[in-house]
């Protein structure tokens, strides 16, 4: 009682102003939220300019592009790698035909010792090496690698071929590489050689390889050093002949013994 008696018309009018004024903050609150979330809503669904339309529209026109002549450039990659595959795998079979590899090899372990030689020594291989038509040899050790460089002349054409010595743990081999007289790279190739005397060989590797005149000059050098060799295996066996007529003679007294006997059991007959 003493509660509501001390609760005047004064203070019950404070106390409805404070929530009226509460009540109107809120409302107040929730008008001004409702219209900036409306006006956000708005800019969002408000429609993209024209410019940024043109602008979208043209990058991906570009991107497009970008993207066709990317595919035709790999187009053009897989055509030109098989072009190129299908040339070397014809120069490669067109050197193995014409033993390009093995003649070049031949060339330097035959030549690769000239300097070491005598004068006359010198001589004898020079005439050896003309029989399969190479002149005016010069050999002479590279100055950085362990190598040799060989220069020479085939049908009238100078050349030089440069043999490298490579040695990786167990694997032994030496590049060969042929250059014209514009030390232009004409051929090289990797030959793998028996250790035990370096003339038989055990695995070839061409590398790089153009087409010219070259390859017919090296192919008859070839053939001039296969008819080399036939004339030596013929020499050799003419020899082997012309021995064994020496050792074993057909005594013609022995003949004469033998017709003889032959007579005389016809006259007793």
């Amino acid at each position: 009682m003493n509660f509501f008696a001390s609760f005047t018309t004064g203070k019950l009018i404070m106390i409805v102003s404070l929530l009226m004024f509460i009540a109107l903050i809120y409302f107040f609150i929730r008008d001004f939220y409702g219209k900036v979330v409306d006006e956000v809503k708005e800019k969002q669904a408000k429609p993209i300019e024209p410019v940024a339309v043109a602008s979208l529209q043209k990058t991906h026109q570009l991107e497009e592009v970008i993207n066709q002549k990317i595919a035709n450039m790999k187009l053009d990659l897989m055509a030109e790698r098989l072009r190129i595959t299908s040339t070397a795998e014809v120069l490669k079979n067109l050197a193995n035909e014409r033993h390009l590899p093995e003649t070049l090899y031949q060339i330097y372990f035959e030549t690769r010792a000239f300097p070491k030689k005598s004068l006359e020594a010198q001589q004898t291989d020079l005439e050896w090496h003309a029989q399969a038509g190479i002149t005016d040899l010069k050999v002479e050790p590279m100055p950085l690698d362990d190598g040799t460089q060989i220069y020479f002349t085939l049908h009238n054409y100078p050349y030089k071929l440069t043999a490298v010595n490579h040695r990786f743990a167990r694997t032994y081999f030496v590049e060969l590489t042929l250059r014209d007289v514009d030390d232009v790279r004409l051929f090289v190739v990797r030959v793998k050689a028996s250790e035990t005397n370096g003339r038989e060989i055990l695995e070839t590797a061409i590398i790089e390889m153009k087409s010219g005149d070259w390859i017919d000059d090296i192919a008859s050098c070839r053939l001039l050093m296969d008819k080399r060799k036939t004339e030596v295996q013929l020499m050799a066996e003419h020899r082997e002949v012309e021995l064994l007529k020496q050792r074993f003679i057909l005594n013609q007294g022995g003949n004469k013994f033998i017709a003889s006997k032959a007579d005389s059991g016809l006259k007793k007959k």
